[in-house]
């Protein structure tokens, strides 16, 4: 007869099967999460390159699209046309507060102005933010055709008619 009353069956302990189940538990969280990290690297889902001047379908706004914020920059460079490049984040609330702003106004602009969405959180939008100068998102940059020069920059957050306002600056300043 064993002399442990608590947690025995048959006079043997539980302990050594408690530990062997929380191996296995353990194991599989480890064998997921290296799974999650393999499928993220391996590009996880996240298109490489998106229009720089049109949502997607599927409810995808113009703002919160992951793309190729580097290649869609030198596309508007391309383009000919004067260039918005806004640089946020899909998590703090500023940049939540304008990207709800340029989502609205931008498609007004489209042929006749290049947006480019630089998500900072992304390696192509830290990448793209390395070539200019500023410290704290939202950063908004308007430039000439060819980013030859920047003719406006704002950061934090503004209405629809401020942001309508810069953009039609840029307009009148590109000409």
């Amino acid at each position: 007869m064993s002399t442990k009353a608590d947690n025995t069956e048959g006079g043997q302990e539980a302990a050594p099967a408690s530990a062997a189940g929380t191996r296995v538990v353990l194991l599989a969280i480890v064998v997921v999460f290296a799974a999650l990290v393999v499928w993220k690297l391996a590009g996880g889902g996240t298109p490489t390159s998106v229009s720089a001047t049109a949502p997607t379908g599927g409810g995808a706004s113009l703002t919160s699209t992951r793309n190729d914020a580097v290649a869609d920059f030198d596309r508007a460079i391309a383009s000919g046309k004067p260039i918005f490049v806004l640089f946020h984040s899909l998590t703090c609330q500023p940049c939540i507060e304008i990207s709800a702003v340029a989502d609205k106004v931008v498609p007004e602009y489209r042929d006749r102005i290049a947006f480019v969405n630089a998500i900072t959180d992304d390696s192509s939008g830290a990448q793209l933010a390395n070539r200019f100068a500023f410290q704290y998102i939202p950063t908004s940059f308007f430039l000439s055709p060819g980013a030859t020069s920047v003719i406006d920059s704002y950061t934090g957050t503004m209405s629809e008619s401020e942001m309508r306002a810069r953009l039609d600056a840029l307009l009148a300043k590109a000409k």
